[in-house]
């Protein structure tokens, strides 16, 4: 399992996958604080239900598989595409097999499957509002017919693209993590609880990792999973739906390097909270799923559980999941991802020397003839489960082992809360903006948004219904160096803090005065804390978002937008260089007008010679060994969680 923590950020969810293969299926109530899923069926009220299949395999399940080592298939679907589309196939010619033990590179983002059968292309539809209300994992035999329990599942991880999601939905709470929801052995069924739903637009991709398990039979067989997943359209509506949002806290445990002070500045930092246990990384870990948290210490998501009983914790950071404790929240639902063995999960209030349960999931392990998770509890709460702001929270998890034998082991949460600054957006409200509201936008080139490979802002390749919003092109001034002054007379050198790690870059007024000028203005006032990495491509380009974005939802201060300008095309140096987009250099981004850059921009992974004198260079990267670090980190765990900006210093000359 892996959402970045401590420097770089949350371990991501591609590990959690990766970690997790045998889980349950059920449906429970927390007593007191949670309802049954199974008294709240997704829209008997709210309004009709659609739903979309996808049928995967068959799997040929022909030996008994390790966490991480049974047969899988990846595929990324529009949401409006599944909804046009009665069913859809992804037969066996999708289906990767792991043989070697190695464990299954599908956690890492691909490959990409094959081409669904059955999937309508519904893209020259007009963009619609939608409600996740739910999704449901079946196993079927090799006569089609739906098996008893989920002993062949391993897991399906359900990702969305978080840039995406946030220029589709503008006025909704983003996290910036990717993983929304995972369906184990022993949670094949998840439905949120009645009035709630997570908002989405039928143009977001989400992508289906679907992988099967076998650790309880020699048997061949040749089985298939089917998921239903459930939602009402936002048109078709009778009653309110609140909107949801989530985090993915997880536990790590320190693997080396857990040394006193570390032990020290962990409790400086969160004096409340017990701290993170110690334990032994697992031997068929995924790769990444060990990193170094920002206390010096190696720590894992995917550790070993020795024989007998042991609980392990650990808090939950605003390194780890930025704005978690930063307000008030009310929780509404809740998966659990852990491995079988595992007995309770709990999030946990800490204060002084007490610990107030928020919540606790049980879960139930099948032993005989293998090892089999029968039951994991759902938390579902039409009420709400009050979160506390400011306040120190951490995960525990007790493993109870009775085989004999070391086994592996994660635990991952997916916690919903209520999305209180939720609007509906502009484009599905019926008379604010003609070019939304059923009727395709214009595809000329006043329509495009357009960055340093004249694409959209936001990496998303089909840019015809996502236009740069005004407050980006015309609510900002030009520059003016007479009032914006003075410019810039030597280069500036910033260490910019990522959740990856640190990023250490030159401002170069020689290159771009303007530009050089005004990024160094935003850097020293704290106008990129926050921001996202909105793109990456190997090779190409890693591209930030713009500083109106934040990963926790939040927003600049009034003093910092009115910072912010519009700034002119200046290329004028590139006319005395060969090529002036090489490799390591700074490169505004921009809208179609020459004078709409305004905030994000890209470093440049290789030279792109086709972008001189269409782009701006005002700077460059330094190469050195920190800086080099972080961008492996950011390529790495780029699928399931990228990383933001924490905040920029400027570096005295040597």
């Amino acid at each position: 399992f892996s959402e970045r923590s401590g420097m770089i950020g949350k371990l991501t969810a591609w590990l959690i996958c990766l970690t997790t293969c045998v889980l349950v299926a059920g449906l429970a109530s927390q007593p007191d604080s949670t309802e049954s899923a199974e008294s709240a069926p997704a829209g008997q009220v709210e309004g009709k239900v659609s739903t979309a299949t996808i049928v995967v395999g068959p799997f040929d399940l022909h030996r008994n598989y390790r966490s991480m080592e049974g047969p899988y298939s990846v595929s990324s679907l529009r949401i409006g595409d599944l909804l046009a589309s009665p069913a859809v196939s992804l037969r066996e010619d999708t289906i990767t097999f792991i043989e070697d033990g190695a464990g299954s590179p599908a956690m890492d983002g691909g490959p990409q499957s094959a081409t669904p059968k059955g999937l309508v292309d519904s893209s020259s539809q007009p963009r619609e509002l939608i409600w996740f209300k739910g999704l449901k994992l079946e196993v079927l035999d090799e006569n089609d017919q739906p098996m008893p329990n989920a002993e062949f599942v391993c897991h399906l991880n359900v990702d969305v693209d978080p840039a995406l999601r946030k220029t589709i939905l503008p006025k909704a709470q983003h996290t910036g993590t990717s993983r929304i929801l995972t369906i184990t052995q022993g949670q094949t069924d998840f439905q949120f609880p009645e009035g709630f739903g997570v908002p989405v637009g039928s143009e977001e991709l989400w992508t289906f990792t679907f992988q099967a398990a076998n650790r309880t039979t020699s048997e061949h067989r040749r089985i298939k999973h089917r998921c239903t997943i459930t939602f009402i359209r936002d048109k078709e509506l009778v009653y309110p739906i609140k909107a949801l949002h989530w985090y993915n806290p997880y536990i790590t445990v320190t693997v080396d390097r857990n040394t006193p002070e570390a032990v020290s500045r962990e409790h400086q930092n969160m004096p409340d909270c017990i701290g993170t246990s110690a334990g032994v990384t697992a031997p068929n870990s995924a790769r990444g799923s060990v990193f170094s948290d920002r206390f010096g210490r190696r720590v894992s998501g995917h550790w070993v559980i020795p024989p007998g009983v042991h609980t392990y914790s650990s808090p939950i950071g605003e390194d780890s999941d930025p704005g978690f404790a930063s307000t008030v929240r009310m929780i509404h639902a809740a998966w659990t991802h852990i491995h079988p063995l595992c007995t309770r999960t709990s999030l946990l209030q800490c204060s002084g020397n007490s610990r107030k349960e928020i919540f606790a999931v049980k879960a139930k392990t099948k032993t005989e003839g293998g090892l089999q998770l029968e039951h994991i509890e759902n938390v579902i709460s039409k009420e709400g489960i009050p979160l506390s702001a400011n306040q120190h929270y951490e995960l525990e998890a007790t493993y109870e082992n009775p085989t004999g034998s070391a086994q592996d082991s994660m635990v991952a949460l997916g916690i919903f809360f209520a999305d209180d600054n939720f609007a509906r957006p502009d484009w599905c409200m019926a008379g604010t903006n003609t070019a939304y509201c059923g009727i395709e936008p214009a595809r000329g080139e006043s329509d495009r948004a357009v960055d340093t490979d004249e694409r959209t802002i936001t990496g998303v390749a089909s840019a015809s219904s996502i236009t740069a919003p005004s407050d980006t092109t015309s609510a900002y001034p030009l520059f003016d160096s007479s009032v914006d002054g003075p410019l810039l007379s030597e280069p500036k050198q910033f260490e910019v803090e990522t959740t990856a790690g640190k990023l250490r870059l030159i401002l170069d007024p020689a290159l771009a005065p303007k530009h050089a000028t005004q990024l160094y203005r935003l850097f020293t006032n704290g106008v990129f804390d926050g921001t996202p990495i909105c793109r990456f491509e190997p090779n190409f380009v890693l591209q930030t978002s713009t500083a109106e974005t934040k990963s926790d939802g939040g927003g600049m201060t009034e003093a910092q937008r009115q910072m912010l300008r519009r700034l002119p095309l200046e290329v004028e140096s590139q006319s005395s260089v060969g090529r002036a987009h090489k490799k390591w250099v700074l490169s505004m981004a921009r809208w179609d007008a020459e004078d709409s850059a305004v905030s994000s921009f890209s470093i440049m992974l290789g030279d792109a010679p086709h972008l001189d004198k269409k782009y701006t260079v005002f700077g460059r990267l330094v190469p050195d060994e920190v800086t080099i670090q972080t961008l492996d980190r950011i390529a790495h765990e780029w699928n399931n969680q990228p990383a933001h900006i924490l905040n920029a210093t400027e570096l005295t000359p040597n």
